[in-house]
């Protein structure tokens, strides 16, 4: 059973919500011109975000980063910041998400974007010009719907070696955050959100040196579900699709997912009959103990998988590319550690 807030509530700053409205080319326009005439009003008093306003706007792929960057929003005494999520929910795939000509304006006015970088969410990003005010985990790549992003991500990785790093503000901290096999799922790797929170907080602190942003909270929760990690039992898993790399990288946990399957879905393709039957052999053969089931990414196929495990007696833990509505990504991520702690060794 998961755990429920208020979800949407808290994506915005100090508890006011942009709602997320589909607008037509035309009033899109229209709209952007009377921005443009009405910012020329706004007088100079201090620090202004890029929409003409004292607010700092901050828009982010999916919920799971806009709850990064409100973690450290709310620790902003000095400042007021205003962050919304283009995905929430788990009713979508947000590898197949289509954004919105309203959803592409609002990245274009915000003054800071969040994504994860690779073709994930591209679809956010690649039509920004301004690549300055984009904080990523992974390399950013150019989308195209003509190729799968698990192709993308592997080239991008090719090009900026497996291992990457940024340059983070005046006294140039620097990360590396290294890819597993070109895979997207860069928020379930804790160095990686505790890396983009410490970017968040920089922007917010040059935006306004009087905020005294910190990423201090998000550091806490994310360091002490590392550790839970590294105490998990040694068990072996398999995966219907590969989410839980980053997370389970960080464990005594072996990975028995048969290698064709895994490529196909790390490419997002369809793996093959021959696939299929390897990972139903392994199943059967009493190889996994426990199968790890994405049902955001729910196919005919994985079905088949689950109903396999469930008739062999293997225990099944649920981790998914977004948290429910109404749940934060921090109490999603320690409910995950909390099941995958409960399996016997």
């Amino acid at each position: 059973m998961h755990l429920q807030t208020s979800h949407k509530a808290s994506r915005t700053h100090r508890g006011r919500r942009v709602a997320l409205a589909s607008l037509s080319i035309g009033a899109l326009a229209f709209a952007s011109a009377c921005s443009t005439a009405s910012s020329d009003e706004v007088s100079d008093n201090g620090s202004e975000g890029s929409n003409g306003s004292d607010t700092l706007n901050i828009v982010t792929s999916t919920s799971i980063w806009g709850d990064i960057a409100q973690s450290v929003a709310d620790s902003a005494e000095g400042a007021d910041v205003e962050v919304t999520s283009i995905v929430e929910g788990n009713n979508m795939d947000p590898h197949h998400f289509e954004p919105t000509a309203a959803d592409l304006a609002r990245a274009a006015e915000a003054d800071v974007i969040v994504v994860g970088g690779g073709g994930y969410d591209a679809w956010l990003y690649d039509t920004i010009e301004d690549q300055d005010k984009i904080i990523h985990a992974l390399p950013l790549t150019e989308h195209s719907h003509d190729h799968d992003h698990g192709e993308e991500s592997a080239e991008a990785e090719e090009a900026h070696g497996h291992d990457h790093e940024h340059d983070h503000g005046e006294e140039g901290h620097s990360h590396e955050v290294s890819s597993i096999d070109g895979n997207e799922h860069i928020w379930y790797d804790p160095t990686a959100v505790m890396e983009v929170a410490h970017e968040i907080a920089e922007h917010i602190n040059e935006a306004n040196p009087d905020a005294q942003a910190s990423d201090e909270e998000v550091v806490n929760k994310i360091s002490d579900l590392d550790s839970r990690l590294h105490a998990l039992p040694d068990v072996t898993y398999a995966q219907t699709e590969p989410i839980a790399d980053y997370m389970l990288a960080h464990t005594d946990m072996t990975d028995a997912t048969p290698e064709g399957y895994r490529h196909a879905t790390l490419s997002h393709g369809e793996p093959a009959a021959a696939d299929l039957a390897a990972f139903i052999d392994e199943l059967k053969a009493g190889d996994v103990d426990v199968l790890i089931y994405n049902p955001q990414t729910q196919t005919d196929m994985t079905s088949r998988i689950r109903t396999t495990a469930e008739d062999e007696g293997i225990q099944i833990i649920e981790i998914g590319e977004t948290p429910p509505d109404n749940q934060n990504f921090f109490e999603y991520f320690e409910e995950v550690v909390s099941n995958l702690e409960s399996l016997e060794a």
